[in-house]
Protein backbone atom coordinates (compact mmCIF):
# COMPACT_ATOMS: atom_id res chain seq x y z
CA UNK A 1 0.00 0.00 0.00
CA UNK A 2 2.83 2.56 -0.31
CA UNK A 3 5.82 2.76 1.19
CA UNK A 4 5.31 4.62 5.43
CA UNK A 5 5.52 8.33 6.21
CA UNK A 6 8.25 8.12 8.71
CA UNK A 7 8.32 11.40 10.23
CA UNK A 8 11.82 12.74 11.34
CA UNK A 9 11.95 13.03 15.10
CA UNK A 10 11.86 16.93 16.08
CA UNK A 11 14.92 18.45 17.72
CA UNK A 12 15.04 19.14 21.64
CA UNK A 13 13.86 22.20 22.52
CA UNK A 14 12.22 22.54 19.01
CA UNK A 15 8.63 22.73 18.27
CA UNK A 16 7.53 20.43 15.77
CA UNK A 17 5.35 21.04 12.69
CA UNK A 18 2.92 18.98 11.60
CA UNK A 19 4.11 16.11 9.17
CA UNK A 20 2.13 16.99 6.61
CA UNK A 21 3.38 20.79 6.57
CA UNK A 22 7.27 19.09 7.02
CA UNK A 23 6.43 17.43 3.68
CA UNK A 24 4.42 20.49 1.85
CA UNK A 25 7.64 22.48 3.12
CA UNK A 26 10.21 19.79 1.65
CA UNK A 27 8.02 18.94 -1.38
CA UNK A 28 8.19 22.61 -2.19
CA UNK A 29 12.26 23.12 -1.99
CA UNK A 30 12.25 20.57 -4.41
CA UNK A 31 12.51 16.88 -2.60
CA UNK A 32 11.34 13.83 -4.59
CA UNK A 33 11.22 11.67 -1.93
CA UNK A 34 9.16 13.86 0.08
CA UNK A 35 6.92 14.96 -2.65
CA UNK A 36 6.77 10.64 -2.69
CA UNK A 37 5.58 10.35 0.80
CA UNK A 38 2.96 13.64 0.32
CA UNK A 39 1.13 11.78 -2.33
CA UNK A 40 1.27 8.85 -0.06
CA UNK A 41 -0.33 10.72 2.54
CA UNK A 42 -2.95 12.34 0.37
CA UNK A 43 -3.58 9.66 -2.38
CA UNK A 44 -6.91 7.47 -0.54
CA UNK A 45 -8.17 11.20 0.00
CA UNK A 46 -8.00 13.44 -3.09
CA UNK A 47 -9.39 9.56 -4.56
CA UNK A 48 -12.27 9.56 -3.35
CA UNK A 49 -13.66 12.71 -4.04
CA UNK A 50 -14.12 11.34 -7.56
CA UNK A 51 -15.48 7.96 -6.35
CA UNK A 52 -18.35 10.19 -4.50
CA UNK A 53 -19.64 11.51 -7.88
CA UNK A 54 -19.44 8.21 -9.50
CA UNK A 55 -17.20 9.26 -12.14
CA UNK A 56 -15.77 6.04 -14.11
CA UNK A 57 -12.24 4.99 -13.07
CA UNK A 58 -10.47 6.68 -16.25
CA UNK A 59 -12.02 10.01 -15.12
CA UNK A 60 -11.14 9.63 -11.93
CA UNK A 61 -7.91 8.68 -12.51
CA UNK A 62 -7.53 11.82 -14.65
CA UNK A 63 -9.04 13.89 -11.54
CA UNK A 64 -6.61 12.84 -9.04
CA UNK A 65 -3.51 13.03 -11.08
CA UNK A 66 -5.13 16.87 -12.22
CA UNK A 67 -5.20 17.36 -8.64
CA UNK A 68 -1.68 16.44 -8.05
CA UNK A 69 -0.15 18.54 -11.60
CA UNK A 70 -2.23 21.20 -10.00
CA UNK A 71 -0.20 21.02 -6.60
CA UNK A 72 3.40 21.21 -8.14
CA UNK A 73 2.21 23.95 -9.77
CA UNK A 74 0.84 25.90 -6.40
CA UNK A 75 2.82 24.31 -3.96
CA UNK A 76 5.48 26.80 -3.66
CA UNK A 77 2.88 29.34 -3.78
CA UNK A 78 0.93 28.13 -0.55
CA UNK A 79 0.88 30.52 2.01
CA UNK A 80 0.13 27.92 4.36
CA UNK A 81 0.68 24.59 4.05
CA UNK A 82 -1.36 23.14 7.28
CA UNK A 83 -4.10 24.18 4.91
CA UNK A 84 -2.99 21.64 2.15
CA UNK A 85 -6.22 19.29 3.13
CA UNK A 86 -8.69 21.89 2.45
CA UNK A 87 -6.79 23.07 -0.58
CA UNK A 88 -6.33 19.16 -2.14
CA UNK A 89 -10.55 18.51 -1.12
CA UNK A 90 -11.73 22.01 -3.12
CA UNK A 91 -8.96 21.17 -6.08
CA UNK A 92 -10.39 17.97 -6.62
CA UNK A 93 -13.77 18.86 -6.41
CA UNK A 94 -13.64 21.64 -9.12
CA UNK A 95 -11.80 19.14 -11.25
CA UNK A 96 -14.84 16.56 -10.75
CA UNK A 97 -16.85 19.47 -11.54
CA UNK A 98 -14.69 20.27 -14.72
CA UNK A 99 -14.34 16.55 -16.02
CA UNK A 100 -18.46 16.41 -15.55
CA UNK A 101 -19.26 19.28 -17.64
CA UNK A 102 -16.35 18.27 -20.44
CA UNK A 103 -17.82 14.86 -20.47
CA UNK A 104 -21.54 15.69 -20.18
CA UNK A 105 -22.05 15.50 -23.90
CA UNK A 106 -20.03 12.68 -24.04
CA UNK A 107 -20.81 9.54 -22.15
CA UNK A 108 -21.19 10.78 -18.53
CA UNK A 109 -25.41 11.47 -17.83
CA UNK A 110 -26.24 14.37 -15.97
CA UNK A 111 -26.87 13.27 -12.99
CA UNK A 112 -23.27 12.85 -12.42
CA UNK A 113 -23.16 16.43 -11.93
CA UNK A 114 -23.23 16.31 -7.82
CA UNK A 115 -22.09 13.50 -5.61
CA UNK A 116 -23.26 10.62 -5.32
CA UNK A 117 -25.81 10.53 -2.10
CA UNK A 118 -24.72 7.47 -1.35
CA UNK A 119 -21.45 7.92 -0.93
CA UNK A 120 -20.05 9.27 2.09
CA UNK A 121 -20.79 12.59 3.03
CA UNK A 122 -17.98 15.60 3.76
CA UNK A 123 -18.76 14.96 7.14
CA UNK A 124 -16.90 11.12 6.88
CA UNK A 125 -14.23 12.38 4.65
CA UNK A 126 -13.40 15.04 7.47
CA UNK A 127 -13.23 11.98 9.81
CA UNK A 128 -11.24 9.83 7.99
CA UNK A 129 -8.80 12.72 7.65
CA UNK A 130 -8.79 13.09 11.27
CA UNK A 131 -8.36 9.43 11.40
CA UNK A 132 -5.58 9.45 9.28
CA UNK A 133 -3.88 12.13 11.30
CA UNK A 134 -4.42 10.14 14.47
CA UNK A 135 -2.39 7.74 12.54
CA UNK A 136 0.59 10.28 11.80
CA UNK A 137 0.55 11.41 15.58
CA UNK A 138 0.72 7.97 16.58
CA UNK A 139 3.86 6.77 14.12
CA UNK A 140 4.52 9.95 15.55
CA UNK A 141 4.82 9.72 19.34
CA UNK A 142 6.25 6.24 18.19
CA UNK A 143 8.17 3.82 20.87
CA UNK A 144 5.99 2.55 23.92
CA UNK A 145 3.63 5.35 23.73
CA UNK A 146 2.79 4.13 20.33
CA UNK A 147 2.66 0.56 21.12
CA UNK A 148 0.32 1.38 24.47
CA UNK A 149 -1.87 3.74 22.59
CA UNK A 150 -2.25 1.24 19.96
CA UNK A 151 -2.93 -1.86 22.25
CA UNK A 152 -5.38 0.31 24.58
CA UNK A 153 -7.32 1.81 21.98
CA UNK A 154 -6.84 0.17 18.62
CA UNK A 155 -6.44 -3.73 19.64
CA UNK A 156 -9.23 -5.65 18.63
CA UNK A 157 -8.79 -8.33 20.99
CA UNK A 158 -8.82 -5.70 23.75
CA UNK A 159 -6.48 -6.62 25.83
CA UNK A 160 -6.49 -6.33 29.41
CA UNK A 161 -3.84 -3.64 31.49
CA UNK A 162 -1.89 -6.44 32.71
CA UNK A 163 -1.40 -8.10 29.18
CA UNK A 164 -0.02 -4.55 27.92
CA UNK A 165 1.95 -4.25 31.09
CA UNK A 166 3.56 -7.59 30.56
CA UNK A 167 4.30 -6.73 26.30
CA UNK A 168 5.65 -3.37 27.01
CA UNK A 169 7.93 -4.69 30.04
CA UNK A 170 6.14 -1.87 32.62
CA UNK A 171 4.73 -2.74 36.16
CA UNK A 172 1.33 -3.45 36.25
CA UNK A 173 1.15 -0.01 38.55
CA UNK A 174 3.02 2.76 36.03
CA UNK A 175 0.27 1.74 33.43
CA UNK A 176 -1.76 4.68 34.54
CA UNK A 177 0.41 7.56 34.64
CA UNK A 178 2.38 6.68 31.43
CA UNK A 179 -0.66 6.35 29.32
CA UNK A 180 -1.19 9.59 30.54
CA UNK A 181 1.73 11.34 29.14
CA UNK A 182 1.39 9.32 26.18
CA UNK A 183 -2.50 10.94 25.46
CA UNK A 184 -0.40 14.31 26.50
CA UNK A 185 2.11 13.57 24.28
CA UNK A 186 -0.32 12.48 21.51
CA UNK A 187 -3.00 15.64 22.22
CA UNK A 188 -0.30 17.81 21.39
CA UNK A 189 0.77 16.33 18.17
CA UNK A 190 -2.72 16.48 17.20
CA UNK A 191 -2.75 20.43 17.80
CA UNK A 192 0.24 20.67 15.48
CA UNK A 193 -1.29 18.57 13.23
CA UNK A 194 -4.08 21.25 12.67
Amino acid sequence: MGRQVSPTPPNPGQVSEPVEVGLARRAAAGDRAAWNDLIDCYKRLVYSIPRRYRLPDDVCEDVFQNTFVLLVKELPRLRDPAALTKWLMTTAHRECWRAARKARGTSLPPELAGPDAAAPPEESMLRWERQHRIHLALEAVGGRCEAMLRAMFLDPARPSYSEIAERLGLALGSIGPVRARCLEKMVKLLEDLR
